[in-house]
């Protein structure tokens, strides 16, 4: 049996990559919740290779 040619931790990182410009964009259209606080959705890729969606808040300055 042959091996696949691409592993999969090149295709996380590929994918982590991609995704890392959409969060930037994200981040800049936040929405603000009260008190100074915005929170954005980011793609987070798991461990096991999927790709979970996670609410992010920070404190605006």
């Amino acid at each position: 049996m042959r091996k696949a040619p691409i592993s999969v931790k090149l295709i996380a990182v590929v994918l982590a990559a991609a995704l890392s410009p959409l969060s930037a964009a994200a981040r800049e259209g936040a929405q603000s919740v009260g008190q100074g606080v915005k929170c954005y959705t980011a793609a987070v890729l798991q461990p096991d290779g999927t790709v979970q969606y996670q609410r992010i808040c920070y404190k605006g300055v």
